[in-house]
């Protein structure tokens, strides 16, 4: 048998597919999804494991506590309201209790230093210009693991930040990844954007800058020229050869992709953002700096669906297929930036952060409870899909670490103990779910985060404040 000609996508089957094979096409490229046919055999016909993902989501504003934590430690039994929609997947969660991050204390400011301290572990500089104590933990991981992939990692958001306040810069309210002390990850908002940056205009690869730069390829700005469509040969040849079960986990993909290119083809066509409904009676919409500029710059539509919903689940099915494709192995979400005004009047919810400062009052900790429902719907919907996508012996599910949880606790009182923490995923096979876990009250977040690290391939001996793992996941 004869090997595909040179600048072909495909080694015939007597030989392993390179793992990181691309279908190509007129500038497009697609990465693949796990086939049997890339796993090296071992001696006794095992497959190798797939990797760990690792991912961090981030909710604003606090948590109603009581509608988020379990009753009891150990089991989990009846899960609170807010954790409601994950029920189908209960057993492969951990809740975590009594979690601290004392570094997000800020010099009379609760928001600013919580999202950006939280994945650092160290104390933000009280400062108008942004420095954090250090990279960020997913940056650690991807410093090592991204290595291996053609993105190091993906830092994903829905809302643009704005100034900050208390002598504070407003780089700290939308920022939770960190590349350095003054550098955060560059936060990704636009769907169109970010899927152009993955599977379009050039083949992926991890930056040289002692390279010459390649020649741009031309391109559309539109996604009616679809980079299925221009890999079609590469991907009609690679199917023709592959087992029934790679053939379907490949057409399954292709059609998650392809329904991901429709979305964003239609959210191109309209220039209305979500935003500026969402926004439209937040007060720092129509606030001025002291230098006569916009205190909250809201996106353009083009690319960005025109609901939340939609934005944040289109946002998400491309994290999914970055994770599937191990195009990246690293990511990070915010669903709104701390101190948000958004209003949700999906679920009848007026300004965030406005409503956050609850004062106990049942009408401001309802309507919490409800944006933060809807959060975890969504948030329950890509654990859904990771669920249906085979990978393995298992499913990507199996394969990842979900970290979901934020700088506050009570909104209210802006304290920083007793966090809402929680873990849901298989971690490669070593993650015990369907269980709540108490610690000793004020226990550093930092020991989960070493946690983590470890079983995404990084072991660390300290991160932050840690004092050791906790051991507690397996």
């Amino acid at each position: 048998m004869k090997p595909r000609p040179k600048g072909g996508c495909f080694i015939f089957m007597s030989q392993t597919i390179s793992r990181r094979t691309l279908l190509r096409g007129a500038g497009a490229a697609v990465a693949l999804p796990c086939l049997e046919a890339m796993l090296p055999r071992a001696a006794f016909g095992a497959a190798s494991k797939p990797p760990v993902r690792l991912a961090f989501f981030y909710a604003p504003n606090g948590i109603v506590m009581k509608n988020w934590k379990p009753k009891d430690a150990g089991a989990l039994g009846e899960l609170p309201e807010i954790l409601k929609p994950l029920d189908a997947f209960k057993n492969r969660m951990v809740v975590l209790s009594n979690m601290a991050a004392d570094f997000c204390q800020g010099n009379g400011a609760g928001h600013e230093p919580s999202t950006a301290g939280l994945l650092v572990g160290h104390k933000c500089k009280h400062s108008e210009e942004p420095e954090v104590g250090g990279i960020s933990v997913d940056q650690v991981v991807a410093r090592q693991v991204g290595v291996k992939t053609p993105v190091d990692s993906l830092a994903l958001g829905i809302d643009p930040g704005m100034r900050g306040d208390h002598g504070y810069s407003g780089t700290y309210l939308s920022n939770m990844s960190w590349r350095s002390k003054k550098t955060p990850a560059a936060l990704e908002l636009n769907p169109k954007l970010l899927y152009d940056r993955i599977f379009r205009g050039r083949p992926l690869r991890r930056p040289d800058w002692n390279a010459p730069e390649p020649m741009p390829s031309a391109k559309s700005d539109s996604v009616d020229a679809s980079v299925l469509d221009l890999v079609r040969e590469d991907a009609q040849s690679l199917q023709s050869k592959l087992g029934f079960s790679d053939r379907r986990k490949l057409e399954e993909y292709f059609e998650g992709l392809r329904s991901v290119e429709k979305r964003i083809d239609a959210a191109s066509k309209d220039g209305h953002s979500h935003h500026k409904d969402a926004f439209k009676d937040a007060p720092e919409a129509a606030e001025k700096t002291a230098g006569g500029l916009p205190n909250l710059i809201l996106p353009d539509g083009h690319g960005i669906p025109s609901t939340f919903s939609d934005h944040v689940n289109l946002l998400l099915d491309i994290l999914v297929l970055a994770f599937q494709t191990d195009t990246t192995r690293v990511g990070s979400f915010l669903f709104s930036c701390e101190k948000s005004g958004r209003a949700y009047p999906e679920v009848n919810a007026k300004s965030h952060h406005g409503i956050s400062h609850h004062q106990n009052k049942e009408e401001n900790l309802s309507a919490l409870t409800r944006l933060q429902v809807l959060h975890m719907q969504l948030f329950a919907r890509m654990v859904e899909r990771m669920s249906r996508i085979p990978e393995g012996e298992g499913t990507l599910l199996d394969n990842v670490l979900l970290c979901y949880g934020s700088g506050l606790s009570d909104s209210n009182r802006h304290n920083h103990d007793d966090l809402p923490m929680m873990v849901l995923g298989g971690g490669g096979g070593t993650v015990k779910g369907g269980r709540h876990v108490v610690f000793p009250k004020k226990t550093t977040v930092c020991n989960l985060f070493l946690d983590l690290t470890e079983r995404a391939g990084v072991k660390l001996e300290k991160f932050g404040d840690s004092t050791g793992p906790t051991g507690v996941l397996a």
